[in-house]
């Protein structure tokens, strides 16, 4: 069954850096993903330490933040806005401070998926800027996609998860779908929608319910569903991990076809683009 979880109904905890509201823990909620909402203060930084497991972190509200990265054995520094992150493999680091602004940041970190062929030797991660990123668009022209992290895209060289946001136009709805592992894993995929921005509801086989602004919308695998807008559309962050699971689409085998914006196969449509 689906569940919609109000992220601002989780206990805002105090933190050395600020507050953090702590969303998903695999300890406590018996997910392999883990989510948390944090607020960092100005002058106060948030550190994702070296680990075992892959990590994002990506700035929702704030300006002016300091990223310091060390991705692939090299050391970065860069002013990031809004919409920006950073994506960390295993054993790799990252701090993000608050200078002027206080900062609001979604942090998303998952185990490592070994389990299908294709991933780099070694794969490292990246500092990324949204507006920077390729966009696809659907076969109707009322869903947008933008991966910040996703193989298929030439982004991260792993399987561990693929994420980025989506905006649907008024009354925009995505077919009836479902996940479910694929043949080379034997892991349940893990899915949600954080939105952002704008009103609708989802479905599934025990009826609807409404999601808006800080609803997180928790999709189990083998859950048929389907998102849909309401007339204000819907700006909000998606997240599927691992990146390893087959999709059924119920009555539009097209629905799951995605084109690249900006792009001319010749024939006046964008190209296709080819995913598995």
């Amino acid at each position: 069954m689906i569940t919609v979880v109000d992220i601002n109904s989780k206990a805002r905890t105090p933190v050395a850096e600020g507050h953090v509201r702590n969303v998903f823990a695999p300890a406590a909620d018996g997910t392999r993903v883990q989510v948390a909402i944090e607020e960092v203060d100005p002058g106060k930084t948030c550190r994702l330490s070296a680990s075992d497991r892959t990590q994002v972190a990506y700035i929702l509200e704030g300006k002016g933040a300091k990223v310091t990265s060390i991705t692939g054995g090299q050391k970065s520094e860069r002013t990031a806005e809004r919409r920006a992150g950073v994506y960390l493999e295993p054993g790799e680091e990252a701090a993000v401070t608050a200078t002027a602004s206080p900062l609001k940041l979604l942090l998303v970190t998952v185990p490592k998926h070994t389990g299908k062929a294709g991933a780099s030797d070694r794969p490292s991660g990246y500092f990324f800027e949204e507006p920077q990123l390729r966009s696809l668009i659907d076969a109707k022209s009322i869903r947008e996609r933008t991966f910040w992290v996703n193989k298929e895209t030439g982004l991260s060289g792993s399987w561990d998860l693929q994420l980025g946001r989506m905006l649907y136009a008024p009354h925009g709805y995505s077919p009836r779908h479902v996940h479910h592992p694929s043949k080379s894993s034997s892991i349940s995929p893990e899915h949600f929608y954080l939105i952002e921005k704008g009103t609708g509801e989802v479905k599934d086989d025990t009826g609807t319910q409404p999601v808006g602004p800080g609803s997180l919308v928790w999709i189990p695998a083998d859950e048929w569903h389907q998102l849909i807008a309401a007339d204000s559309g819907l700006d909000y962050i998606e997240f599927q991990a691992p990146f390893d699971f087959a999709t059924t689409m119920d009555q539009d085998p097209l629905g799951k076809n995605w084109y690249i914006k900006g792009t001319d196969d010749g024939t006046g449509k964008p190209k296709l683009w080819v995913q598995s």
